[in-house]
């Protein structure tokens, strides 16, 4: 399936996000759980450990806002990222959104199914699932 994921992240952005201000988006790679970590996942809970959902890197950067203020006058600093992953099952996608303050911030994975993808025209997206996977 070829997909055009930076228009599909627009798309979400107006959807679901209108008043975020990103500084970043981009898409998401999901980092492969090692063997030790499936090996203790497998004693703790019985159960394989398979893929993961909350370890990433980006992959490819779509845009990014260039910080205009003065540079060294604080040691704080802001950003605000949204990056989208590749399809999973289906027709489902995440995206995650990095927020940043600071010190202070929070990481949240969102779950979203889209239906009647057909080259760039989406006909449906639905919103799933929300969880956050990190607080700063």
């Amino acid at each position: 399936m070829n997909v055009d994921y930076e228009a599909l992240l627009e798309k979400i952005i107006s959807t679901f996000f209108k008043k975020n201000n990103f500084t970043l988006k981009g898409k998401l790679i999901w980092i492969d759980v090692s063997k030790k970590g499936k090996e203790r996942y497998f004693k703790k809970n019985g159960k394989e450990l398979k893929k993961q959902r909350f370890k990433y890197k980006t992959s490819e950067v779509f845009w990014k806002n260039k910080y205009k203020g003065q540079p060294n006058k604080s040691n704080m600093f802001f950003y605000n990222h949204i990056l989208i992953s590749d399809f999973e099952e289906k027709n489902i996608i995440y995206c995650i959104i990095d927020h940043c303050i600071g010190r202070l911030g929070e990481v949240i994975r969102y779950k979203f199914e889209i239906k009647g993808l057909i080259n760039t025209e989406i006909f449906e997206i639905n919103l799933i699932d929300d969880i956050m996977l990190k607080i700063r």
